[in-house]
């Protein structure tokens, strides 16, 4: 077995118990605080705690990242998870947790994670050769979206059996298991940053060197233009279905599933050598324009008064193929980010990334949030649609040039490529 098909399987057994444990806690958490408590504004709080450490903390993470060595950050951090649980599970044995413990648990499982994924998002390239690379992210995916669809029907069975000790030590458990698998890792060497400037700086240093790529800075933007206006679907889709549609808690069940189902079937198949993506950028450009124009479909049974079941049809099939190209935008946006930064820079670009990335969803929520009081849905769809469109392609054409340069290359190298043989 090499060492990048090994690194594979241990990657993505690490990947599944760390994302299992930390969304068992996390979904268990905010059921707790809603049945005890039935206060929305106390479960805000809680999903609260669970984002702003992840935007405050993502570009200095990036910088820790690129400083020390990664392995021992990815093995230290899983094992302060499962520390940090196994305390928990034992407090709980003796004390009743109310809301505020639940609050600086998750507060303090998302200053971890922060480093955590952030250190393991920027170890991809120096685990895996470049034409391994869309094969292993797509196998990631597939990881986390069998988790988000796993956890909470495992969760949600077993809720009302168990005691809240018995999550919080299985996921310390868990956590324990992705720290061993972590330790099989095998990374390249690269040359890491100098370590006498102050983390500060190398924030600085890591904003610095992305706004002076100009393509990495454009698609770096619009991945978090994008986030804003997928927070908005996500206000706006259940407002549509359960209020103008009227489809019943379970159909509206089934449609959000329809979701995860249209993720973990798009995730598997990128991961097939005939989804390989040949040209980066020019898939970017082409499934960010065919996503805008799906961006409308929900508001397509109100403006045409659709009855249930082809609203239901239509949602189904607006969630599977947003699920589809939606990681058809990613995977290639993830495969140029990792392809076309220095090694060196990997963990602050990737920080910088998931700091703009979460911080524009509060922003969503409230806004979309607040206009769905005051203007119609189908409007606030409409609008989002156009927005998204006019976004893609001024970033798109800003970046043009750069997308006909890298189709010229790979010409270029398929032409090259017989007479190396």
């Amino acid at each position: 077995m090499t060492t990048t098909s090994s690194n594979l399987y241990v990657l993505l057994l690490g990947k599944f118990m760390s994302l299992f444990a930390s969304s068992l806690f996390t979904f268990v958490a905010g059921l707790t605080v809603l049945t005890t408590s039935g206060s929305g504004l106390q479960f805000a709080l809680v999903l609260l705690a669970g984002t702003v450490p992840r935007v405050l903390l993502s570009p200095f993470a990036g910088a820790f990242a690129d400083k020390l060595n990664r392995k021992r950050v990815i093995i230290t951090m899983e094992s302060v998870n499962a520390l940090l649980f196994l305390v928990a599970g034992i407090a709980s044995l003796v004390w009743t947790f109310g809301v505020p413990a639940f609050l600086i648990i998750t507060c303090l499982l998302s200053i971890v994670s922060t480093f955590l994924s952030v250190t393991l998002s920027s170890s991809i390239p120096l685990l895996f050769n470049q034409g391994e690379l869309q094969r292993a992210n797509s196998l990631i995916q597939t990881v986390i979206s069998v988790s988000s669809i796993g956890t909470p029907l495992l969760a949600g069975a077993l809720f009302k059996l168990l005691p809240i000790s018995a999550f919080l030590l299985s996921s310390s458990l868990l956590f324990v298991i992705a720290a061993l698998v972590a330790s099989r890792l095998t990374f390249r060497t690269h040359e890491r940053i100098s370590s006498d400037q102050s983390t500060w700086d190398d924030v600085r240093s890591g904003f610095r060197y992305l706004k002076q790529q100009r393509v990495l800075w454009t698609l770096t933007v619009l991945a978090a233009l994008l986030n804003f206006f997928f927070v908005a679907s996500e206000i706006l889709f259940p407002i549509v279905a359960l209020q103008e549609i009227g489809v019943s808690p379970l159909q509206f069940g089934f449609l959000e599933s329809m979701f995860a189902v249209g993720f973990l079937v798009a995730s598997l198949a990128h991961a097939l050598p005939v989804f390989a993506i040949k040209y980066r950028l020019a898939t970017v450009r082409t499934s960010l324009i065919v996503m805008s124009c799906l961006f409308i479909a929900p508001a397509i049974p109100i403006y045409f008064d659709f009855t249930i079941t082809p609203a239901i049809v239509l949602f189904t099939s607006f969630a599977l193929l947003s699920g589809f190209f939606i990681l058809r935008v990613n995977i290639p946006m993830q495969l140029y980010l990792q392809t076309n930064t220095e090694p060196s820079y990997l963990g602050r670009v990737m920080g910088v990334l998931e700091a703009l990335a979460m911080g524009i969803t509060p922003l969503g929520f409230i806004l979309f949030g607040a206009l769905s009081e005051w203007v119609p849905v189908a409007y606030l769809y409409s609008i989002c649609m156009v927005c998204l469109l006019t976004i893609t392609l001024f970033a798109m054409h800003r970046i043009r040039h750069d997308i006909a340069a890298e189709k010229s290359d790979v010409l270029a190298d398929a032409q090259s490529a017989p007479a190396h043989q």
